[in-house]
Order: structure tokens, then sequence, then C-alpha cells
């Protein structure tokens, strides 16, 4: 076979490889990076059920805040107010309680949120769970 018809076929698979390489990758799930990807990404914060909505309506002051570089919120002022920390899963939740590390000790499981009570009253510690149990099934 003769160099001139070795060539286009070449040619060809060089850019049949290269055109591949150009294609937009998705972030890994949970990244920092999520919007360079397709979709949206749903917030636990304010997403169905709206917990910041349910926690002013109980007339509790709320600020969306991140902690340990995971969605959270902040009910109140620190150290005292209770401040609460979403995982994608209620199951990785109470994975992170249960692996003793001394950053999730101390809080309650409720569905895919860690509550961290702090120096809250009672009654201020039971219209954050009500609010945050909204819609958790068991």
């Amino acid at each position: 076979m003769s160099v001139t018809k070795l060539v286009p076929s070449w040619l060809f698979v060089a850019l049949a490889v290269t055109a591949c390489g150009g294609s937009v990758e998705n972030p890994v799930a949970g990244s920092a990076n999520v919007s360079k990807g397709r979709g949206r990404v749903d917030n636990p914060r304010t997403n169905q059920p709206n917990h910041v909505a349910c926690l002013r309506q109980a007339h509790l002051a709320v600020a969306s805040t991140t902690i340990h570089g995971r969605p959270g919120l902040q009910i109140g002022s620190r150290p005292d107010g209770p401040t609460v920390m979403f995982e994608a899963t209620p199951g990785i939740a109470q994975g992170d309680q249960m692996q003793g590390n001394r950053a999730f000790q101390g809080a309650e499981v409720i569905g895919s949120a860690l509550v961290y009570p702090n120096a809250a009253s009672d009654k201020e510690l039971g219209k954050v769970e009500a609010c945050i149990a909204k819609d958790v099934a068991g």
C-alpha cells in the first residue's frame, strides 16, 4: 500500500481523537464547581420543604451559612443559637455522627440534617426541630 493512501486514514483518526477531547466535563458530585455542569443543584436550605421559610414563619432569625464545607443554617446568633448542617442523604448524616469525628458530636440527626442545639432554649429548639423535620419520613 502506498504512503499516499495511508495519510488520509491517519489524518481522519487524528481528527476523530482530538474531537473527543474537547467535550465539557461534568464536575464531581458534591464539589464546589457544580455550576459548570448541566442542570441545577437543589439547595437543601430552600428546596422543598423550604426550611428557611418555615423558620422565618416561626419568627426565628435565620441566615444561610457553610459549615465544614457543607450548606447550613445559623438560627439566631453564634455561639448560642442552633446550627443546622445538611448532608446529601440521611445515611451520610448518620454516618458522620457515628464515625466519632468531634466536629459531628452533639448533633441530632433529622433526615439529612445535623442539628446542633448549642445553648438554645427548649422552646426555640422545638421550633427548629419541627421545621427541619418537615417532610422527613420515619
